[in-house]
């Protein structure tokens, strides 16, 4: 029977981004399954819901394997999601975008009640590309005692997964508010606001820092969808006054 710490975790999904070794996907439903995380969703990945290595090193977890599900990008996998993080030995630029595995809990455990929560973990050799971790609401960093980080793929699962599960269950279950627009709605207003600056003769291609900017800026936001479909208006009013589109397109 399950308690009510893992109750709450229907809505949380772990994403792996083209795992290459069968074995390292039971290793992670292994550790998914010991913090009741029920959801896992495989970017591209290699065979592995009947391998033997799988089997063994996922004992007992293989109901996870049977509800996976599969997405040809990591895109597609977050379509439905309202906030994602991006786990990562790495740091970055980006320093107000990171946060420690207990900082993330506190943030998973305030969103679980009303959203779909998705935890993302790249390729075990190479991690995920630029514009896939512009797809991540905010990273989580793994902190490690060496210089060059090795944590493999189910260890740094297992770290993430004990954080939310400990925070998880001393923490109060608030009642749900509007719920954050998903990915997909937030990718059509990055396209409008894109596209309208495209028609206002905005010159600069779609890699500069700009186009990245405007990613990074959209994903802090906690628009509900509602909040999206207002600046979705907003784009297409400007595009039509300025003559760049029909007004039956608005």
């Amino acid at each position: 029977m399950k308690n009510k710490t893992v109750d709450r975790f229907d809505n949380l999904y772990v994403v792996l981004v083209e795992p290459r070794n069968a074995g390292n996907i039971g290793s992670v439903t292994r550790a998914m399954k010991n913090m009741g995380i029920p959801n896992l969703r495989l970017v591209n990945p290699v065979s592995y819901r009947d391998v033997p290595e799988q089997r063994m090193l996922g004992y007992r977890s293989q109901e996870i394997i049977e509800a996976s599900q599969e997405f040809p990008s990591l895109a597609e996998a977050l379509s439905d999601i309202q906030f994602s993080f991006l786990a990562t030995a790495k740091s970055g630029t980006w320093k107000q975008d990171f946060f420690t595995p207990q900082q993330a809990a506190e943030q998973v455990a305030d969103r679980l009640g009303s959203e779909k929560i998705a935890l993302v973990f790249g390729r075990e050799d190479r991690g995920v590309t630029v514009d896939e971790s512009l797809l991540a609401n905010a990273c989580i960093h793994i902190p490690s005692a060496v210089y060059y980080p090795s944590l493999n793929l189910s260890q740094a699962v297992m770290v993430v997964a004990y954080e939310i599960y400990k925070t998880a269950g001393r923490h109060k279950k608030v009642p749900p508010s509007e719920r954050r627009a998903t990915q997909n709605m937030f990718d059509r207003i990055f396209s409008n606001i894109w596209q309208l600056m495209k028609s206002l003769d905005f010159t600069e291609d779609e890699k500069g820092l700009f186009h990245r900017s405007l990613r990074r800026a959209l994903n802090r936001t906690d628009w509900a969808a509602s909040d999206v479909a207002v600046f979705d208006r907003i784009c297409k009013q400007v595009r039509w006054y300025t003559g760049k589109e029909a007004p039956e397109d608005i």
